[in-house]
This record gives structure tokens, sequence and C-alpha cells, in this order.
């Protein structure tokens, strides 16, 4: 949550936590997070929708019995920022879930990942019918087969910072494949299928 990002088990651990088998298992189990194997065979973790209404929850929840002061104190922290939301009507994920642009053990801003950027806005005008036209992000990513996942990501989610550039949810969830919701771009907390440019 606080990373707002995918984050793998090496970075978990500099970061704090040790995410280890059991206990990702069981958080996958109750559908709060989402595991995939990414670069170097490194497994990669993010929030899903049921995890970010946890976090939201787990705002107001209060500290658990007999905890230690450190964890009350934390807890005293979540619940000031559940104050906070409440009072100016917004969600977690607007506070925590801005997507950040950042590819792990790659340099920022690096000319390949503009590269790829240029890469996607050239197979998407071959794939649309028209500009602004939507196209599947499955699409572009099978388009790109020598383009990683996460580098993929990176690249598209600076791309659709850009005026004119959209990257949205498939509202009809019932038409989306497995390839579609595994090709997904995470925006806060809305998986996104759709990519379109209106200008060039």
């Amino acid at each position: 949550m606080a990373e707002s990002t995918e984050v793998s088990t090496p970075r978990l651990r500099e970061l704090g936590p040790n995410l280890d088998k059991p206990g990702r298992q069981k958080l996958t189990e109750h559908g709060l997070i989402e595991s995939r194997k990414g670069e170097r065979n490194a497994l990669y973790h993010s929030l899903t929708d049921r995890g970010w209404a946890w976090c939201a929850d787990e705002l107001r929840a209060g500290p658990p019995d007999r905890s230690l002061p450190p964890i009350r104190a934390l807890y005293a922290v979540l619940n000031a920022i559940g104050r906070h939301l409440d009072a100016e009507d917004f969600r977690l994920y607007e506070v925590f879930g801005r997507p950040r642009p950042v590819v792990e053990a790659a340099p920022p801003a690096s000319s390949k990942a503009a590269n790829i950027g240029a890469r996607i806005v050239a197979t998407y005008k071959s794939l649309a019918h028209q500009r602004g036209a939507l196209v599947d992000v499955a699409a572009l990513r099978s388009a790109l087969p020598d383009v990683g996942h996460s580098e993929f990501n990176a690249a598209i989610l600076v791309l659709q910072d850009r005026p004119g550039v959209s990257l949205i949810p498939q509202d009809d969830r019932a038409r989306l494949s497995e390839a579609d919701r595994a090709a997904a771009v995470v925006v806060g907390t809305q998986p996104c299928h759709l990519f379109a440019v209106e200008e060039d």
C-alpha cells in the first residue's frame, strides 16, 4: 500500500516485512494480494481490490489486543489518516494508490524506457482502426513479446499521464478473457485493460 506499486520479495525485505511462502499463501487465499514471477524469477506482489478495502478498514480498526507501544502508536497514526479521508471524502487509493512508473533495479527515465513508450504508441497506431480507438492492453503486450512485464507497465504508466492518452478498465468484465486479466495494468486500485491515444 505504502509503495503503491508492485513490490518484489527482496524489496519487501528491505522495507521491513518478510513475506514468506506461508504468509503469501494465506494472503492469496484471502484474496488480498496477487503474486507473479518476474525478472530473475523474483516474485512480485500487489494488492487486490479486496486488499485495498482491507487496508481502508484497518485504518479504523484499532490495535490488536495486547499490542506493544510501537504498534499502538502506528494505529494512532492510521486512525488519524482515516479521519482525514472521511473529512475530505477521499478514498485510500487516492492518497497511496497513485501509480509510480518505477522499474526496480533499472535506471529511471532511461532511453530504454522512452524507447519502449514510443514502441507502445507505434504498436497502438498499427492496431487501432482510427485515432482514439480503444485497443486491448493484452494485444499491445502480445505485439511486443521482447518487452518485460514490469518494463511495459512502467512505460505505459508514463504514457497515460500525457494529454490525450487513456488507460482505462473494461467496464463489461464478462468480456475479459484470462489473457486480458493477466495483461491488465493496475492504476490505483483499478486493473486497466484498454489503451487509446487521441493525439499525436
